[in-house]
């Protein structure tokens, strides 16, 4: 038996995200330590790993982040991913050190797993000998290779013009975006007596040890541009909880003639003004059930928002199972959350993504590269605009065709059990997991 720590910043996707991970390493029979938001230590003990709370950390648990961090406040594009990292996420990195140096003193670890905004956990395992391993839930930062930029959701070219572009941007994205945020990250490596390390800020979210990343080569640029340490273990699906209730509606929506049209904005965009009530209101005369899911908004609420009424074609919850809802729909409208992009690919949906915000414009990028849906490229849109893109994606069979292959690739994965494996063998060899597991192809 080997004992693991994971560490995940406070929003609640990051941790969520981690839980297959945990549940499956529980299961093996190994003791998981889970350095998290106060938030979701119910949960974690659920699952049978030991909740580790924060202390100096920040702990705004998902919903209090403009609380914590007021500089965040209407900043877009950017100037807020810069921020964000800057402050939330190398900004908190020596605190994560400070809170997790004695945890693991006191209960020593033989490997580690952090979400590749988790910056600081890293740096303690490289001072402490202790192997560390990062899965990522959003789009693969590339700082080198053919790939564009990360950041402002620019598409792949091809030629010279490409390789000026790509330079351009990401001379800029250096010098500007991510500045603080790299001399921040490059002071606490020197604060603590660790060389240089060569790596661009963003690089350094993946470990170069081993890099569990929610996704598959076809829906990422370039699978050959990708460091060594990658492996592609699909979509993160969380196991179905045990004491889900079917809401009253739910025979309908299995029993549904007509296309059924998913829309979320996900659980960290709570104005449902922004695509929610759009998609309401573009919907309402059209052939479709509309299936939302609020991420804890009640219906009550959203209705005052949206002005009234819901339309008769729409059924709202606050959440509902991915994996049982996914298999009846025939489109999802989302703001272009990765994990939920990715688990809606995974059951072989296509897509229609409206949103820039935080890594939504890359991963609406993805989407258009792929060919898996519509890429609308705005936070707010018309209800015209989303009219017009689940129109298109229900009436061309090339976006369902495009999601079809990617959730065939993404169902030949198992990403808990895939994730688990690979961390013992970290565990056990202390060096990079670069071999077995993986499996690399190139997007044709």
């Amino acid at each position: 038996m080997s004992r693991f720590l994971l560490a995940t910043v406070p929003v609640p996707a990051h941790t969520r995200n981690a839980m297959p991970f945990a549940a499956r390493l529980v299961e093996r029979g190994h003791e998981v330590l889970w350095f998290a938001s106060r938030r979701f230590h119910d949960g974690i003990a659920a699952v049978g790993a030991t909740p580790v709370p924060y202390a100096a950390t920040r702990d705004f648990d998902g919903e209090r982040l403009l609380e914590e961090f007021p500089q965040l406040a209407g900043l877009r594009g950017p100037r807020a991913i810069g921020r964000a990292y800057a402050d939330v996420f190398v900004g908190e990195a020596d605190h994560r050190v400070t809170d997790l140096a004695p945890v693991i003193a006191a209960t020593p670890v033989d490997a580690i797993l952090c979400d590749g905004l988790s910056y600081g956990v890293g740096l303690l395992g490289e001072l402490l000998g202790v192997p560390v391993a990062t899965f990522g839930d959003g789009p693969l930062p590339r700082a080198h290779g053919r790939s564009p930029a990360f950041g402002p959701g620019l598409l792949p070219m091809e030629g010279p013009v490409s390789r000026l572009r790509n330079h351009a941007v990401r001379t800029a994205s250096r010098r500007w975006v991510f500045a603080e945020a790299q001399e921040g990250y490059d002071r606490l490596r020197a604060e603590l007596g660790l060389p240089p390390d060569g790596r661009s800020v963003l690089e350094a979210s993946v470990s170069p040890l081993l890099h569990l990343q929610a996704c598959t080569p076809s829906f990422e640029y370039d699978a050959a541009d990708v460091p060594p340490s990658v492996h592609w273990v699909g979509a993160l699906r969380p196991d179905p909880p045990a004491h889900w209730v079917p809401p009253a509606w739910w025979t309908e929506l299995q029993t549904a003639t007509q296309p059924v049209v998913h829309v979320t904005q996900g659980s960290i965009r709570p104005d449902m003004s922004e695509l929610v009530v759009p998609a309401l209101r573009a919907l309402a005369g059209e052939d479709v059930l509309v299936v939302v899911t609020t991420g804890g908004m009640p219906l009550e609420r959203l209705e005052a928002v949206f002005g009234g009424p819901v339309p008769a074609n729409t059924r709202v919850a606050t959440f509902v199972p991915y994996d049982l809802l996914l298999p009846h729909v025939a489109v999802c409208v989302t703001n272009g959350g990765y994990t939920g992009v990715t688990t809606a690919l995974h059951h072989g949906v296509p897509i229609v993504q409206a949103g820039s915000t935080e890594e939504k414009a890359e991963t609406g990028a993805r989407v258009r590269w792929s060919g898996v849906g519509v890429r609308i490229r705005s936070t707010r849109p018309t209800p015209r605009r989303v009219r017009a893109a689940v129109r298109r994606v229900l009436a061309q069979p090339s976006y369902r065709a495009a999601a079809a292959r990617v959730g065939e690739e993404m169902r030949g994965h198992d990403a808990g059990r895939e994730g688990a494996e690979l961390l013992e063998r970290l565990a056990d060899r202390r060096r990079p997991t670069t071999d077995g597991l993986a499996r690399r192809v190139t997007h044709e």
